[in-house]
């Protein structure tokens, strides 16, 4: 079992590193309409696998995450965007990868973090076999 305050820690990075990563953006991107509706639905998965693994989390805990994540300046990058543009390995396991394989655990379906996992695999595996 994760820590709530672990998990409030997660559902921040795991919105915020990959979305900056896969769009090559810094935050700003974040402030657009149709990625903040993505972020909200993978979030609403990974507070449902948080929920399953104990977490008390508020009714309104995705919306809490984004309204964080929007207190940033535009302009902070993520520590996988710098990763990325850096031409390094994505830590995609510690983060999409955790809520992923929790879901699994939990038996909690998680399509569109699982997506996101994809996506960043294929990302973080071009950057090993060069």
């Amino acid at each position: 079992m994760i820590p709530t305050l672990a998990w409030r820690k997660l559902l921040i990075n795991a919105i915020a590193n990959p979305i900056t990563a896969l769009t090559l953006q810094r935050q700003a991107v974040l402030r657009r309409d149709d990625i903040k509706a993505l972020c909200i639905a993978v979030l609403d998965e990974a507070v449902a696998v948080a929920r399953a693994d104990g977490a008390q989390l508020a009714e309104d805990e995705s919306l809490r995450a984004m309204s964080t994540l929007l207190t940033y300046p535009p302009e902070a990058g993520t520590s996988m965007y710098f990763d990325r543009l850096a031409g390094r390995e994505l830590e995609v396991e510690a983060l999409t990868g955790a809520v992923v394989t929790a879901g699994e655990r939990l038996r909690i379906a998680t399509p569109l973090n699982r997506a996101l996992l994809a996506l960043l695999r294929a990302v973080s595996d071009a950057v090993r076999t060069g």
